[in-house]
């Protein structure tokens, strides 16, 4: 377990990261991208979801019911505005009332990190009532994902964009997971037994189909043609998408020796990162080196998070508190 020390020095981080998130919520449970007292605000619901995982993960930590109060408030707000076939839009906010825009970034990664947040929140919070209630929701967020299923194991982005991006299926991959424990705690085993083939399906299409042997890193996009994006140049979607794939896949020496590379390759910009306490760059390097076993990097990045003005700047979204508590969360567990 963590030691003493770090817990005391990270505990604002855990405070300050959880408010954060609670302060973009509506009474209603909307999680929105600004805090809500904003009126030019909006909602992406996989942000929010990012931020519901994160304030679950602080759950342990802070002993404050009213995060597992809010996660739940905010997944019966997305159960009640899913689609017919799983989906759900973003919503802009007008005139105090949220309207859909109609249209989402994704499909795929929208539904598998709903499946996600709720399998946290039912673990966490033992709430069976909420597991009982939500289970057909889960249902459809699974038929969410089978909108874009491939046979090779991976999924499009949405119908109407046929695109297989590495980020979303790694998404994808634990979203099946989720969809998995869901299904055993209902006693519905030949569902979860369903759900845990997907997975397997989705990580071997991963490895096989997007890991570039002769490159030793990951392909960002497989298009319908079969054609790959293999840069790795810039910071987004380049490397993002590697340190999502290093972070939140099983630990591998695979993606253990693809961090070493990354950290060193890219030294200039976590670097610059640190010293600007750039907060959205940050997240993503420090999820990575939990996934990669490299705790000392993890703990130089959570501790820039706990000092003075780091956390006071706007972020772009509630799930980059989300990723901060995360990383906060694996450091005292492990």
């Amino acid at each position: 377990m963590g030691d003493g020390n770090l817990a005391l020095r990270l505990k604002p981080v855990f405070t300050r990261a959880a408010d954060a998130i609670l302060q973009r919520q509506r009474e209603d449970g909307a999680i929105l991208m600004a805090p809500a007292a904003q009126p030019a605000n909006s909602l992406i619901p996989y942000f929010s979801n990012l931020a519901a995982i994160g304030l679950v993960a602080a759950y342990p930590h802070t002993q404050n019911k009213a995060h597992l109060q809010a996660v739940t408030k905010w997944l019966r707000w997305y159960a009640a505005h899913m689609n017919p076939d799983g989906t759900i839009d973003d919503y802009r906010l007008q005139d105090g009332n949220l309207q859909p825009t109609g249209d989402c970034d994704s499909t795929d990664s929208y539904a598998a990190t709903f499946l996600e947040a709720l399998h946290h929140t039912v673990r966490a919070s033992h709430d069976r009532q909420l597991l009982t209630a939500l289970y057909p929701s889960a249902m459809k967020a699974v038929r969410a994902i089978r909108l874009t299923l491939q046979e090779d194991g991976l999924t499009w982005a949405k119908p109407t964009y046929r695109v297989k991006y590495l980020m979303d299926n790694v998404e994808v991959f634990r979203g099946w997971q989720s969809a998995a424990w869901l299904a055993q705690a209902m006693n519905r085993k030949s569902e979860a037994g369903s759900f845990k083939k997907s997975a397997e399906r989705t990580i071997q299409a991963i490895e096989s189909l997007l890991f570039l042997d002769g490159k030793g890193y990951y392909a960002m996009a497989m298009h319908e043609n079969g054609v790959r994006e293999t840069r790795l140049e810039r910071w987004y979607p380049d490397v993002m998408a590697q340190l999502m794939a290093i972070a939140w896949l099983p630990a591998s020496p695979r993606r253990k020796e693809l961090f070493a590379r990354l950290r060193k390759q890219f030294q200039d910009s976590w670097q610059t990162a640190l010293e600007d306490g750039e907060v959205g760059v940050l997240v993503w390097w420090g999820m990575a080196a939990t996934g990669a076993g490299d705790r000392a990097f993890a703990e130089r990045v959570a501790l820039r998070f706990a000092e003075d003005g780091v956390l006071n700047q706007p972020l772009s979204s509630p799930a980059e508190y989300g990723h901060i508590l995360r990383i906060c969360e694996e450091l005292l567990s492990s």
